[in-house]
């Protein structure tokens, strides 16, 4: 196993980190120290080839990185390499639903009457779940909470590993699906499903928002995209929700909220729609809620 490492400056840490969660899953991590906020990435890889290939793409992502020079590789055992990775990955919950590493399956202790999601921690990115994603997993605790009901439809737009969808469907949703442009996201999805003994319940497919969303509405609808994508698409968007549904945006940076939210209450408008519409911040992060009426 090929370890490459490279050092990085404080400011680079949030853009970066920005970057693994768009590109997640991948076998980069983030070690922060969060006293100096300088910190280290590292990509574990099969050869010294792969990694300098997947380091080439990294960097024509990241253009911020001006001295590739300061890349190094290491050889480490197999195990080092899953050692490394438990160190970031810890159990957390928001309300009842609580997400944990599946090395900690046999001895976590669940609260009786909550729901778990076993990680795979290469399904992972950074230091931990990114805000957007806290952001939507308690946009569906909320929506279920609200509504009190059971068997609602849930469609993920875009969705990675699949931890929305499966999480809506531990939470409540009587059906639920993802897709995703992404062929491996799939993939992991599917296999994370399996992880968690939740193999047909929640389906997965391949397609982009327009195929996705084709002659298809939901009671929930999802989308941590990124604020463009959501605005490109605000149409579909809005006419996937049911009524009394909720479509939960996410992916969104907070200097873009505003400008966001105005959009989609303009495309409202246009379409002669009736949404109510929320706005919650996490760190650098916004996530807007629209309740259809």
């Amino acid at each position: 196993m090929i370890k490459a490492t490279l050092p990085l400056s404080s400011e680079l840490i949030p853009p970066l980190e920005d970057l693994l969660c768009e590109v997640a899953p991948s076998n980069w991590c983030l070690q922060v120290n969060r006293l100096s906020n300088e910190g280290t990435l590292e990509g574990f890889f099969e050869s010294r080839e792969l990694a300098i290939a997947e380091w080439a793409s990294l960097f024509q992502r990241f253009p911020a990185f001006v001295d590739s020079n300061s890349l190094s590789f290491s050889t480490v055992e197999d195990r080092d390499w899953k050692e490394a990775y438990k160190e970031h990955f810890h159990p957390w919950s928001i309300g009842s639903l609580h997400l944990v590493p599946e090395w900690e399956r046999v001895t976590y202790l669940l609260p009786e009457g909550e729901k778990v999601l076993y990680v795979d921690p290469g399904m992972a990115f950074g230091t931990g779940l990114h805000e957007t994603t806290r952001l939507c997993l308690g946009a569906i605790i909320e929506f279920f909470e609200e509504t009190g009901s059971e068997e609602l439809s849930c469609i993920d737009i875009g969705c990675g590993s699949g931890i929305l969808a499966l999480s809506a469907k531990l939470l409540g949703a009587g059906n639920a699906k993802g897709f995703d442009v992404d062929p491996d996201a799939i993939r992991i999805s599917i296999e994370n499903a399996t992880a968690n003994g939740m193999t047909g319940d929640v389906s997965f497919t391949t397609n982009d928002i327009a195929g996705g969303l084709f002659s298809e509405s939901a009671d929930l609808v999802l989308a941590n995209i990124q604020a463009d994508v959501l605005c490109a698409n605000a149409e579909l968007l809005l006419r996937a929700v049911r009524s009394q549904g909720c479509l939960a945006l996410s992916g969104i940076l907070s200097i873009e909220a505003k400008k966001t939210a105005e959009f989609f209450q303009e495309t409202i408008n246009c379409l002669g729609l009736s949404f109510i519409l929320r706005r919650k911040d996490e760190g650098e992060w916004a996530q807007l809620t629209l309740i259809r009426k």
